[in-house]
């Protein structure tokens, strides 16, 4: 085989291994859809419960980093879901919100560099971001579909 033909080959598997990485959202079921908001609520309070525990700075900083890891991946998890239709709009909203609030709490490991009293500044100014109010807004709009969201909380 030649080496212009053993590449085109490697290039047309490749291809093929990156179309399927871009694979449709997963429909799911308005009960399977409230499994996996339970299943990422729980995650996410476990992961945001962290932050602040530890007031060294390395151990601050690794638990906003961590959640802000879970922040990301539940965002992905909710985008890799097709929710019943009413819920299709809210749940991007909410997957977007996730991902926003973890770029957002960049600033804070950040301040914890500076002293504590900045982070909490910091955390503070998260607290009351847009983002945050977007997810609030989302999570509420998911009770009012009939959805349980008590698991939902860490906004």
């Amino acid at each position: 085989m030649t080496p212009v033909r053993a590449f085109s080959l490697s290039l047309a598997a490749l291809l093929v291994v990156l179309a399927g990485c871009g694979s449709s959202p997963k429909t799911v079921t308005k009960a399977q859809y409230q499994t996996e908001i339970e299943r990422v609520g729980a995650d996410l309070s476990d992961a945001g419960s962290q932050v602040g525990k530890l007031r060294d700075i390395a151990s601050f900083n690794q638990s906003v980093e961590n959640f802000q890891e879970h922040l990301r991946d539940a965002s992905k998890k909710l985008k890799g879901l097709k929710p019943p239709a009413n819920t299709q709009d809210v749940n991007k909203q909410l997957a977007g919100s996730f991902h926003d609030v973890a770029d957002e709490l960049e600033p804070v490991k950040d301040a914890r560099r500076e002293s504590i009293v900045e982070a909490g500044k910091a955390l503070t100014k998260v607290a009351k971001s847009q983002t945050v109010k977007d997810g609030r807004a989302a999570i509420q709009r998911l009770k009012e579909l009939g959805y349980d969201t008590s698991e939902l909380h860490p906004f």
